[in-house]
């Protein structure tokens, strides 16, 4: 198994839309298209189709909050932590 293969697709079906349709259309040729080992194509086409939808939509979730905050620099991330 290729875990930096796998953690690639696995973020890429976390935030690309398009690519997670895909996939959820046709697991198979959408992970034969990655480059992956078959064993690693087949352990990643049984992944839960529910709770990858879901964990896409809480992460996305995150991201646009997060995006919704000031960006502090450094100096004052560190500042701020020593109150």
């Amino acid at each position: 198994m290729s875990a930096p293969g796998v953690e690639a697709v696995l973020a890429r079906l976390y935030v690309e839309p398009a690519f997670r349709e895909r996939f959820l259309a046709a697991p198979e040729a959408t992970l034969a298209e990655t480059g992956l080992a078959p064993e690693d194509c087949r352990a990643l086409a049984a992944l839960d189709h529910v709770g990858l939808a879901l964990a896409a939509e809480s992460f996305a979730a995150k991201r646009a909050e997060k995006r919704k905050q000031p960006q502090r620099g450094w100096l004052a991330r560190l500042l701020g932590r020593r109150r």
